[in-house]
């Protein structure tokens, strides 16, 4: 490892820098950041491409906004139309409040599905009061969603079944837009998203998108670029059995991706792909028995709990070392997560803990995680 006085040193050399002058491989791979959408300007218009709106499928969806005083345009195809400005608005998942949140738009948000899944406190009041309709838990209620009357429903498909109830919902109407940042694997890329809410409201609303992901992607790369200094990489598992099976990430995911820039070695680097990985109790034990460090132990907070659920969690080198992190820190008496919430739009923060985490040997001054022997 390098000695705390080097670290510190290049430290303060990337602070000093402006956002533009980050170091040569950084800005060689943000260029390389794709996005699964565009956001363009065109001819008085607003035009919103996804390109790959769930996994494995080969649709694209298009999105044409237009002033509600100028009227609806014609001679031009698109999935959804959606007449600006807009004021209700539904979401059907947290990291959408985390983006509207973001843009300072909460208060835009009148339609929800599973009320209970958020955290923001001042959303949860808004909820409490009875201002915030609940448009079913699992699945969407046909019924409640076109009572609502909303502007646009941010929403998402995660397989073509999923997409056929998207379909029939706009044939009623229905001005569903498909968010899919779920598919983005770079944590920067998750974030961009804040793009495509952004789109939706007015000028001064985009450049505040664009302020905060400036920040973030500069916070994000300085970080990465510190953690390049660390010599040592120490291995990480991840996740918890559910049912009898572990699913831990591929080596293509957005976790995989974090531990990656925080200068860690992942357990499972060698199932290279996107998706979950599902693994039978023994090999996830075998394998992450050797991990210098476990994080995101999903809703199990605290080592008593961990161990009871399992003996053999006790002999794990993370366990006897006290090396094992919840990432439900920020989470409330409902089970809610801001993880899962504000996380999406500060990956920098996240990225910040882990290298604490797997470096510095520091638990006081983290945002979303937390050891289970606290």
């Amino acid at each position: 490892m390098k000695s705390p006085l080097f670290i510190i040193c290049c430290a303060l050399l990337l602070a000093c820098n402006a956002p533009k002058s980050i170091d040569s491989k950084i800005e060689a791979d943000v260029l390389k950041r794709n996005k699964q959408f565009s956001v363009k300007d065109s001819a008085g218009l607003r035009i919103i491409e996804i390109v790959e709106p769930f996994v494995n499928s080969s649709i694209k969806e298009k999105y044409v906004l237009y002033s509600k005083s100028e009227g609806k345009p014609e001679g031009i195809a698109a999935d959804v139309f959606v007449g600006l400005p807009i004021e209700k608005v539904g979401i059907n998942s947290t990291t959408h409040l985390g983006y509207l949140n973001a843009l300072g738009k909460q208060d835009n948000v009148v339609a929800v599905s599973n009320k209970s899944l958020f955290y923001d406190s001042n959303f949860q009041q808004r909820i409490a009061a009875g201002k915030i309709l609940e448009l079913g838990n699992r699945t969407l209620n046909t019924e409640l969603v076109i009572q609502s009357e909303l502007d646009v429903l941010f929403t998402f498909a995660i397989d073509a079944s999923s997409y056929e109830s998207v379909q029939q919902l706009r044939e009623l109407g229905q001005p569903i837009i498909l968010i899919s940042e779920f598919m983005e694997s770079d944590p920067i890329n998750k974030a961009e998203w804040l793009k495509v809410f952004a789109a939706f409201f007015d000028k001064t609303t985009m450049q505040k998108a664009d302020a905060h992901l400036e920040m973030i992607r500069y916070k994000y790369d300085s970080i990465r670029t510190e953690s390049m200094l660390y010599s040592f990489l120490p291995k990480v598992t991840i996740g918890l059995p559910w049912k009898g099976t572990w699913y831990v990430s591929g080596s293509n995911s957005y976790q995989a991706q974090l531990i990656r820039d925080a200068a860690a070695t992942y357990s499972w680097h060698h199932y290279k792909q996107t998706a979950s990985v599902p693994l039978d109790i023994e090999t996830a034990i075998s394998e992450g028995m050797q991990a210098h460090f476990w994080i995101n132990t999903g809703t199990i907070t605290n080592s008593n709990e961990l161990q009871k659920s399992n003996e053999m969690f006790a002999q794990f080198q993370s366990f006897q070392n006290k090396r094992i992190y919840t990432n439900y820190k920020r989470s409330n008496k409902l089970g809610a997560n801001d993880y899962w919430e504000m996380g999406v739009v500060r990956p920098d923060l996240i990225l910040s803990d882990l290298v604490a985490i797997f470096h510095k040997n520091k638990s006081d001054s983290l945002t979303f995680y937390k050891s289970v022997f606290e």
